[in-house]
């Protein structure tokens, strides 16, 4: 197999240390554990009924997706987003995901399409009662994961791995959704998948260019707004 080429062998067998890494992810993507906290070993060991050496491995691999940072004198702590950190970010998804769009119009198989579609269906099914912003970052994170796992490369689904935990952190920022953002979440997904099926490559390069740079000036005025409310208390 071209060392390029996406692995579809099974998932690795899960372990502790997963587990734990999943708790204490979602304990900082939900609120739970703020940014800028403090992530004490023993605390988080006692808290999962766990030993602290997966809780130092978990906390790793934290550091590792961009949610943790090891700060001098305070030791690991999590993340705070800044306009640097999403500027930085964004250009690296957007790269990528120009990429993935690209690979996927050419390598993409009915399985991955499948794929794709099982996402914006299950999105358009779900009762409006039902969704949230968590609900729908997870589907988004799910939707571009597709298409990353349609591309058939290895090395950029690895990169864009090392994004997802960050992009699903920033897409958590939103207080709320507008009335009209779900209808415009499905059409503009179903749009960029369209044109990846037809192989219509300068399309969905516009549509992804489009689509990225969008939620990147979101989510700046996001936090230019939280930071003049901040002031402002």
């Amino acid at each position: 197999m071209n060392d390029d080429t996406f692995d579809l062998s099974p998932a690795p067998r899960r372990v502790l240390t997963d587990d734990v890494v999943d708790a204490i992810r979602g304990a900082i993507l939900s609120g739970k554990i703020r940014p800028g906290s403090r992530l004490i070993e023993e605390d988080l060991a006692t808290s999962l009924k766990v030993s602290r050496g997966p809780v130092r491995q978990a906390i790793f691999r934290l550091q590792q997706e961009g949610l943790v940072v090891h700060e001098p004198h305070r030791g690991a702590t999590v993340g705070e987003v800044s306009e640097d950190d999403v500027a930085d970010i964004y250009s690296l998804r957007l790269a990528l995901e120009r990429l993935a769009v690209e690979h996927a119009g050419r390598k993409a198989e009915v399985g991955d399409f499948a794929r794709i579609d099982a996402v914006l269906d299950r999105f358009r099914a779900m009762p409006r009662a039902e969704i949230d912003r968590r609900r729908v970052a997870e589907l988004d994170i799910e939707f571009h994961d597709a298409i990353f796992h349609a591309a058939r490369s290895r090395r950029l689904y690895r990169a864009w791995e090392t994004l997802r935990s960050q992009l699903m952190m920033f897409l958590m920022l939103r207080d709320a959704l507008p009335a009209d953002y779900l209808d415009s979440w499905h059409r503009d997904h179903a749009r960029l998948l369209d044109a990846i099926r037809s192989g219509d490559a300068a399309t969905a390069d516009a549509i992804i260019l489009e689509h990225v740079e969008s939620a990147k000036k979101r989510l700046l005025a996001i936090l230019h707004a939280k930071r003049q409310a901040a002031y402002q208390t």
